[in-house]
């Protein structure tokens, strides 16, 4: 992350300002890369055979392979607030992870498809469309 990268090259004082929330960063940037590299493995892997929603599900279920990082956003949110006291805040790196752990916050989904339970919804849908296209309208004269 660039912003690990930035806070490597702060100032001493700097360092001291943001406390522990300088860990939390390193912590996060590491968890990220290794996040990321599986993601991509796998997603250059996935193929959906048909264009439906059981085939989108079982190509879904391929991405349980994938660890998830442990992300606490609150004490990210809690991290970005420390580095107010510093020059960092204003930074483009800063505003980039603000808007990153924004992004994060769909992760419920990723421990609904853990669960088992994102196929399974899927396919509740799939069979939901299925039916309701199927039926013919009662006309009544």
């Amino acid at each position: 992350m660039a912003l690990a990268d930035k806070m490597r090259n702060s100032s001493i004082l700097e360092i001291q300002l943001a406390g522990y929330a300088w860990d939390n960063f390193f912590l996060l940037n590491k968890s990220m890369n290794t996040f990321i590299a599986e993601t991509q493995e796998i997603s250059s892997k996935l193929l959906i055979k048909e264009q439906n929603l059981e085939s989108l599900a079982d190509a879904v279920s391929n991405l349980d392979n994938i660890n998830l990082p442990p992300l606490n956003l609150e004490l990210m949110v809690s991290s970005l607030d420390r580095l107010k006291s510093s020059s960092l805040e204003l930074s483009l790196e800063v505003a980039a992870l603000k808007q990153s752990i924004k992004s994060l916050e769909g992760l419920e989904y990723a421990f609904m498809r853990k669960q088992g339970a994102l196929p399974k919804l899927i396919a509740r849908a799939a069979s939901f469309f299925k039916s309701f296209f199927s039926k013919q309208p009662e006309v009544e004269w």
